[in-house]
């Protein structure tokens, strides 16, 4: 049996993906992996927030760890979001339809959180984390009262 050059299966499969239609649960499982990134970004918070409040020293280490968490679990991002993910089948979501009709604003909101994100990751001392940590949490504030209902 002679086998075929793997760039030819590769292309194959893709082809097949591609004509195939999404498939049950995908919006379910955009909707589950949003908020798998959702809870790591909580996560990271919580390891920061007694830094901010003084109850904690300031630990790079920390801070490391914990955006690296959020960064890990938020890797697919840009694929979570489809018009087809604004309701889920079995899982609730708590996405507001403005993130799909304000995308500009959406984007935006992203660039803000990207931006104060890296700000954060580099912070090296007690002065630079705090400064940096109230444009990160002010971008989640504000993205969070445009773009997400309360949950119920």
């Amino acid at each position: 049996m002679q086998f075929l050059p793997k760039t030819l299966l590769a292309a194959a499969a893709f082809a097949v993906l591609a004509a195939a239609p999404a498939f049950a649960g995908a919006a379910d499982d955009a909707i589950t992996a949003r908020q798998a990134c959702m809870k790591a970004n909580g996560g990271a918070m919580g390891a920061m927030v007694p830094m901010i409040k003084g109850e904690k020293p300031f630990d790079a280490k920390v801070v490391a760890d914990a955006l690296g968490k959020a960064e890990a679990a938020c890797a697919g991002w840009a694929g979570w979001w489809g018009a087809d993910t604004q309701k889920g089948d079995k899982v609730e979501t708590w996405a507001k339809a403005e993130i799909w009709t304000d995308a500009a604003g959406f984007e935006a909101a992203g660039a803000a959180y990207g931006k104060g994100f890296a700000a954060v990751k580099a912070a090296t001392d007690d002065a630079s984390f705090k400064a940096a940590f109230n444009e990160f949490g002010g971008s989640c504030k504000g993205c969070h009262e445009k773009f997400r209902r309360p949950k119920e």
